[in-house]
Parts: C-alpha cells; structure tokens; sequence
C-alpha cells in the first residue's frame, strides 16, 4: 500500500511537471505568433 501511495505521487508530479510544460509551450507559441504578426 505504501509503494502504491509513492507510485502514486511520482505520477502525480509527472503529470503537473507535463501539464506546465505543454502550458507554458502553449504561451510561448501564442506570443511567438503575436510577435510575428506585428
């Protein structure tokens, strides 16, 4: 039960480290092509 808990957190933490990733990707690529379309 433990291993599953810490299994669990680990993909917890996986989940937000690729949530904010592709988040801050997204805003990137939005002022990338406001940058360019100026």
């Amino acid at each position: 039960m433990n291993f599953l808990r810490k299994n669990n957190k680990a993909s917890f933490v996986f989940f937000i480290i690729t949530a904010y990733s592709f988040l801050g990707f997204g805003l990137g690529y939005i002022i990338w092509e406001y940058l360019l379309s100026k």
